[in-house]
């Protein structure tokens, strides 16, 4: 065969039409519950819904999946008809082009990450002008607030509450001190630790960039996952803002990195002292920056203990007992010694387990709204006691789409939580439908491609929502084109900003959620379901040929990120920073599809021409 090979669409297999069918169905029910509050009714409006797209699903499923194995090479004979072609039929190049071409493909791979960091940065740079001093989030107030003694969150002066991880205050406390008495206040000091913020992360970036080339994707898949990187306004804007996410993700990606070459090399690179080293003191980084960090990072190394298990290989047994030790290590240092250092330096309250209650709570909210006759006076006790907003009042404080109004901060007796547990399986027992409603309307919009036109946290009644129905709108990423100030923050001091920066950064991001297929990356659901079940899908192809297994395990992080998702308090955007939750996203899952086309490549036994 000469010429370039050919694209070809394969018909999906029957469980990858499984999979498109469940995921269409999931789409239609959470379009239905993120605009009505609930799923109901299951009539022929949804079904055809669902229908639709599943068709459009699949069809962007096998395009994707063509695009993602597409062959891009030279066949042999291919290759050996060039060679005999007259020097006149060939494409010249001139020499200049050809040597800084041979030279970049062999310079180090420092060298790369240095000069893509430097494009990087300058595509970043109108952003970094347009928001200087930098941006501060509602929560990152509270935390330096605490951190210079003052009352926030619920707790009184003095007090550092654990509900926002420690480690994190007590970085934008100190960045805040340094400002102080070195550079003339405090703001300057966050707006240096915003900027390094920034420009590592265009570093880290470019290093992901670099090392998807060098696994195997080609050129053009490198080129553009650094476009996007480099172009696509919401990480500019998100990482010229100060809050715990921006600052996890600084060093979540070299771990990830690391964890995915673990994988890919079959734990062998562990063997460099250096390598293992790094991959240990980014894992701490990483699970002391965010409450969820810490599970998704221990749990995936956790599951290195499985790579290669079933492997015949000499040393793979004490790869996986120092890949398993490497875990322990970090869980010891994050869940042990960190939090007794940090109480010799930090008055610091420990949080109680308020948070695994958030969504079982706004579910027992929901059983309320619908049966309030059919609470016993046993359950109605236990509940009064645990929470700190009774039964009687659940009612007029709920809003489907966010908890805080059920629970938030703090349990009223947390000894009570076992009864309780009791209770929830008993209510759930007599009205599931309840407890499926309460669920899927607060975890919608992970899943929606549509949401209510309303951003109001306050109480909302069903019939409420059934009044705006007709004016449902995109569910679309908020991105934070402001400072969010806390009222504590705000007492303690003054923070500048650029507003007019500000404005021309949030038009220009308005502009990208309203033109027509770019305004698809701003969806929501688009990074938390639609992409990874394409992913999944793509993946699903390749289980026979023994590979599904590896690439499984590669995407640990992946999985437990999103599923990260689900304990959440709101998934519907009712204000700009509960958009920070899938953020992680636009960072992550480029590197992953990256890395399915070298696999791609890879399976196909061929290499593009470089």
């Amino acid at each position: 065969m000469a010429g370039i090979a050919g694209i070809t669409l394969r018909p999906p297999t029957p469980v990858q039409t499984v999979l498109c069918a469940a995921g269409a169905l999931t789409i239609a029910v959470a379009d239905r519950a993120a605009v009505y509050g609930r799923i109901g009714p299951m009539n022929g409006e949804l079904w055809l819904r669902a229908c639709k797209l599943f068709v459009l699903l699949m069809m962007l499923c096998l395009l994707g999946e063509m695009l993602i194995t597409r062959q891009t090479v030279l066949s042999v004979g291919a290759l050996d008809g060039i060679a005999r072609r007259e020097p006149r039929d060939r494409k010249i190049v001139p020499a200049g082009v050809a040597a800084v071409v041979r030279w970049w493909r062999h310079s180090p791979a420092v060298l790369h990450v240095a000069t893509l960091t430097i494009l990087m940065t300058l595509c970043w740079l109108p952003y970094m002008l347009w928001l200087f001093p930098g941006m501060i989030w509602y929560d990152t107030g509270d935390q330096i607030a605490q951190f210079y003694g003052h009352a926030a969150m619920g707790q009184p002066a003095g007090v550092v509450s654990s509900h926002h991880p420690v480690f994190d205050t007590m970085v934008f406390g100190w960045a805040a001190k340094v400002g102080e008495l070195w550079f003339g206040g405090y703001q300057s000091g966050l707006t240096v630790l915003i900027l390094a913020q920034a420009v590592l992360m265009c570093v880290v970036l470019s290093s992901a960039v670099v090392y998807v080339r060098r696994a195997g994707a080609p050129t053009g898949t490198a080129i553009a996952v650094f476009l996007f990187f480099a172009l696509f306004p919401g990480l500019p804007m998100f990482f010229m803002s100060l809050v715990k996410d921006s600052v996890h993700a600084v060093v979540f990606m070299p771990w990830l990195l690391m964890y995915i070459e673990a994988c890919r090399s079959r734990l062998s690179v562990l063997r460099s002292v250096p390598f293992a080293a790094g991959f240990i003191v980014f894992g701490v980084l990483s699970s002391l920056t965010t409450a969820t960090g810490f599970y998704i990072t221990a749990l995936s190394m956790l599951g290195l203990l499985l790579v290669g298990l079933c492997s015949r290989r000499g040393g793979m047994a004490g790869l996986r007992c120092f890949a398993g030790g490497a875990a322990v290590i970090v869980i010891v240092i994050v869940q042990l010694l960190f939090p007794m250092a940090a109480r010799t330096v930090l008055n610091v309250h420990k949080e109680d387990p308020n948070q695994i209650l958030v969504v079982p709570m706004q579910m027992t909210a929901r059983y309320v709204v619908d049966h309030a006759d059919d609470v016993t006076a046993e359950e109605r006790g236990v509940i009064d006691a645990l929470n700190n907003v009774p039964v009687e009042r659940m009612p007029e404080v709920y809003n489907p789409f966010i908890a805080d109004n059920v629970l938030h901060l703090s349990l009223k007796d947390p000894s009570y939580i076992r009864q309780y547990i009791q209770v929830w399986f008993a209510q759930g027992a007599r009205h599931p439908q309840s407890y499926v409603n309460g669920f899927v309307a607060l975890e919608s919009g992970w899943f929606s491609l549509w949401r209510t036109s309303s951003y109001d946290m306050a109480p909302t009644s069903l019939q409420r929502l059934d009044e705006l129905a007709p004016g449902a709108i995109p569910n679309q990423i908020l991105m934070l084109g402001e400072n969010a100030i806390s009222p504590s923050f705000a007492e303690v001091m003054k923070y500048r900003a650029n507003l007019d920066g500000q404005r021309v950064v949030n038009r220009l991001w308005h502009v990208v959620s309203t033109i027509p297929v770019l305004r698809l990356l701003t969806y929501t659901a688009v990074w938390s379901f639609v992409l990874p079940l394409f992913l999944l899908f793509c993946a699903l192809r390749s289980r026979r040929s023994g590979n599904f297994g590896p690439m499984l395990m590669a995407a640990a992080p992946l999985i437990w990120s999103l599923l990260s998702l689900l304990p959440n308090a709101i998934s519907i955007p009712l204000k700009p920073t509960a958009s920070r939750y899938i953020l992680w996203a636009l960072y992550v899952v480029p590197v992953y599809v990256a890395l399915l086309r070298a696999d791609s490549i890879a399976g196909s036994g061929l290499r593009d021409a470089r």
